[in-house]
């Protein structure tokens, strides 16, 4: 009976440890593994010639590989006839061509980034195997750099056409012939093309709907049709992309919250700019707007506090809504209906930050708090909100409250406050009216709000000898800084965070305000563009003198 019983024990986990290799997951238990994984072995081998037109490709891994990402991460340019299948297996990733290969091509099968192994680990670079049913390989090549922060030059994918006659916008009704990736410092490097002209341009797909669309960052070369050479005249090819403007705003939902106090989702985010621009219409007439804030952990939706209720089965529009890239848009119309019921809301927790918060959260002589709600409400009394400081036992520093609109309020405090320091804020929610206010908040809210020591900033000093003004930005984690650079006048950028920099700079020659990147048609050109060639470290209580900047060198 103990033999009959251990058998069956032994079947069990027999068919536990099957049924659990059996799926794909992450592996459990032992150190963390952090190494990516490695290509051991390819057919044919990288390089290869006289390739065989019906040859299959095999490409073997050093540990076992997440088989989903392996299929989505595989392509092959240019496009075989007929297509291909793929099969997978834990360690082995194989490519079946369903018709003969082209005679004397030669062809690029790219393994990007994303295939990864069981713990997450993705490929260290794109992985590229190139091989030719001729009896050599293609000897141009492309290269270049990509601009911007982190997200830009790692997440955004390169998109080169054979067709160099056309727009864009008609060569994305088709797939292009290659698609590859920058590296994690924006260099990219297509080797084995024809020696023959192609268009060239960026993009980061960001919704994932596979367009060219709002929202998604674009970029392109000053001229979009490059070429591809095998010699040493080859030119860099820089591409700075911005984000794309979309013709108009989507109004996703207009819900009432109240007689006088609705929510507007749209498909693009608000801002504090938008927020600040924006007009609202229905049946042609200009709605009067009290006040609006953001909706907390929604960027696209908006509270908005209006003069009158809107009509019922109204259609209502935006005008003037300042989107992330700068551009003006308007919406198209959404019809209001208002619901037979609607809960009473409560006021969510504030917003408290200081007034000049968009610089470097420096304190001056003029420092004063701004207090945002998420509905409409108004203090009944100047102790309503308090400033302590951080240290045990602080008294109340005195102050006044100044009403900004329905849902801001500004506190300015009698004297000085010192900098670099933390202060404690209270609200007593006792002293607080509001229309739509339940009976869920807490009576006293607090949080803290520190500021920057002067000391611990520093500067920087920049000229430049061309013959045009540049409009510069000085970019780093949290800080941007845009200042107009003068031929021969130097700019001293004051109160920056001890921290790294880098600085771009480009000639406005459109003079709209903004950096054009070049439209999709062929002709449309990018304005010329120049990134200092060192990191910026900013130094505390330190002028760092970058000299002159020779930019065109």
């Amino acid at each position: 009976m103990i033999r009959y019983s251990y058998k069956i024990l032994s079947i069990l986990v027999g068919l536990s440890l099957l049924l659990t290799c059996a799926n794909e997951r992450a592996i459990t238990g032992g150190p963390a593994d952090v190494i990516a994984p490695e290509i051991t072995y390819s057919s044919p081998k990288n390089e290869a010639v006289n390739v065989g037109s019906s040859a299959r490709v095999t490409i073997k891994f050093n540990e076992q590989m997440k088989q989903a990402s392996l299929k989505s991460a595989l392509q092959i340019w240019p496009n075989p006839p007929g297509g291909y299948e793929i099969k997978t297996g834990w360690t082995w990733i194989k490519v079946r061509f369903n018709q003969d290969l082209a005679a004397n091509e030669t062809y690029l099968l790219t393994l990007d980034k994303s295939a990864q192994d069981l713990r997450g680990n993705e490929l260290e670079s794109t992985y590229v195997l190139a091989f030719s049913t001729g009896d050599s390989l293609n000897s141009g090549r492309i290269e270049g750099s990509i601009y911007g922060d982190k997200n830009i030059r790692k997440n955004g994918n390169l998109l080169l056409y054979r067709q160099f006659d056309l727009p864009l916008s008609e060569l994305r009704q088709q797939p292009a012939d290659y698609v590859f990736q920058p590296d994690d410092d924006g260099n990219f490097k297509l080797d084995y093309l024809a020696e023959q002209s192609y268009l060239l341009y960026y993009h980061w797909d960001r919704n994932h709907n596979k367009r060219l669309d709002g929202d998604d960052y674009f970029g392109r070369p000053m001229i979009a049709t490059v070429q591809a050479r095998s010699d040493t005249l080859g030119s860099r090819h820089h591409i700075w992309p911005q984000v794309l403007p979309l013709p108009r705003v989507k109004l996703l939902e207009l819900g009432e919250l109240g007689e006088q106090f609705i929510q507007i989702r749209t498909a693009r985010p608000w801002t504090k700019k938008s927020m600040n621009s924006f007009e609202l219409f229905s049946e042609h007439q200009p709605i009067p707007v009290l006040g609006a804030s953001k909706v907390a952990e929604d960027d696209f939706a908006l509270h908005v506090d209006v003069a009158d209720p809107i009509p019922n089965s109204a259609e209502v529009w935006i005008q003037n809504f300042i989107d992330t890239s700068g551009y003006s848009l308007n919406s198209d119309t959404l019809r209001f209906v208002r619901p037979e019921k609607f809960d009473t809301l409560t006021v969510s927790p504030f917003a408290i930050e200081w007034k000049n918060s968009s610089e470097a959260k420096l304190i001056s002589d003029s420092s004063a708090m701004v207090i945002k709600g998420r509905l409409p409400f108004k203090f009944r009394s100047d102790t309503g909100f308090q400033l302590f400081g951080s240290e045990a036992d602080s008294v109340s520093i005195l102050g006044s409250l100044k009403r900004l609109t329905t849902m801001s309020w500004e506190f300015i405090p009698t004297e000085n406050l010192k900098d670099g320091k933390t202060y404690i804020w209270q609200i007593d929610t006792d002293s607080i009216e509001s229309p739509l206010n339940g009976f869920e908040l807490d009576s006293l809210l607090k949080g803290k709000l520190s500021s920057v020591s002067r000391d611990s900033l520093g500067s920087v000093r920049v000229m430049q000898m061309g013959f045009e003004d540049m409009e510069c930005s000085l970019v780093s984690k949290g800080v941007k800084r845009n200042f107009l650079l003068k031929p021969g006048i130097a700019a001293l950028i004051k109160d920056l965070p001890a921290q790294k920099y880098s600085l771009v700079a480009y000639v406005d020659k459109d003079k709209n305000g903004r950096y054009s990147g070049g439209g999709m048609e062929i002709e449309s050109g990018s304005e010329p563009f120049w990134v200092y060639p060192e990191e910026i470290k900013v130094r505390a209580r330190w002028e760092t003198d970058l000299g002159l900047w020779r930019y065109k060198e």
